[in-house]
């Protein structure tokens, strides 16, 4: 998924997560701060490099940024974690798991502010836009929390909530990129753009968390069915007339060790997951103008493998 052109960069932006990790470590020990920037997947950091090359914006300043993004993604998983009871991510115990939800919640609290004090280092407009964003995060976590259990969900209203949970970073990387370039453009685009891949991310994750084997998704698979989170597949087989009994009733014994295998089969044999990642290749096709009304245009395709990548990606 990373490009030569991409790979340098976010190894300056590794470099500068270790720092923030080394100066937080000397206070409260590196086992500990450790939590704060270790890095996943990086697509935040990856779509930010792709999207600022093509808005023509200088590349420390794209790192900066990369690295806020990736600070506040951190801070919302170790606290996410705690929510979930979650042990394992990337293949490893999660600090909840290690240190109690206590020191993981605060350990959160530092990572976010290591966000913003290196969104502050780009400009004030860039940590304000930061701070807003923050919210929408809690706001869509805590809709998702007050619909935990539930079946009561549309397509359009899972949308919103992932447009806010793990749209709403993306969305401030289009904003604060396309206030810093000096190209003309369309500003209101880069936003637009952001957030629409933040809800791909969202439903591609989602079907992961059916299909994909522990091992390589470094968590247990069926995390959100088990803590009663309805997504994107679960929609559609409610919407399917012949298999919303089945799935119902899958639902309501969802902690017993069987409910899980017959929702993926269930899923497999009436074409959900297919269907799911037919809705994400739909919302894909709505980037093409967004992504033309970019001012470098020898950059755009850069962008453009990266967003079809994702889409496709099995990790």
């Amino acid at each position: 998924m990373t490009s030569p052109a991409v790979e340098e960069p976010l190894l300056r932006i590794r470099e500068s997560l270790d720092r923030h990790v080394a100066a937080i470590g000397g206070r409260i020990g590196d086992h500990l701060a450790s939590a704060i920037g270790r890095p996943g997947k990086m697509l935040r950091a990856r779509f930010g490099l792709s999207l600022g090359a093509a808005l023509g914006v200088d590349a420390g300043v794209c790192e900066r940024l990369g690295c806020a993004a990736e600070l506040v993604h951190n801070a919302s998983l170790l606290q996410d974690d705690c929510i979930d009871r979650a042990s394992v991510r990337r293949g490893a115990p999660t600090p909840n798991a290690r240190f109690g939800d206590r020191t993981a919640v605060m350990l959160g609290d530092l990572a976010f502010a290591e966000g913003m004090a290196e969104a502050a280092r780009v400009s004030a407009r860039a940590t304000e836009g930061l701070i807003r964003t923050v919210r929408e995060m809690a706001v869509g976590e805590l809709q998702e929390e007050f619909l935990s259990g539930s079946l009561n969900l549309s397509v359009e209203g899972y949308c919103g909530i992932a447009a806010r949970k793990t749209g709403a970073l993306f969305e401030w990387m289009g904003e604060a990129l396309s206030g810093e370039s000096r190209l003309p453009h369309r500003r209101e685009d880069p936003p637009k753009l952001g957030r629409l891949t933040g809800v791909i991310l969202q439903v591609i994750d989602d079907i992961h968390d059916f299909t994909l084997a522990a091992e390589v998704a470094g968590k247990p698979p069926g995390q959100d069915f088990a803590n009663g989170r309805l997504t994107l597949p679960g929609i559609l087989a409610l919407d399917d007339e012949a298999a919303r009994p089945r799935f119902v009733a899958l639902w309501e014994r969802r902690h017993a060790p069987e409910s899980f295998p017959g929702a993926l089969a269930l899923f497999r044999e009436r074409g959900h997951l297919d269907a799911a990642k037919e809705t994400a290749r739909g919302m894909l096709g709505r980037f093409q103008p967004l992504i033309e009304s970019l001012p470098v245009a020898e950059e755009t395709r850069r962008l453009r493998d990266f967003l079809d990548q994702m889409l496709r990606r099995e990790f």
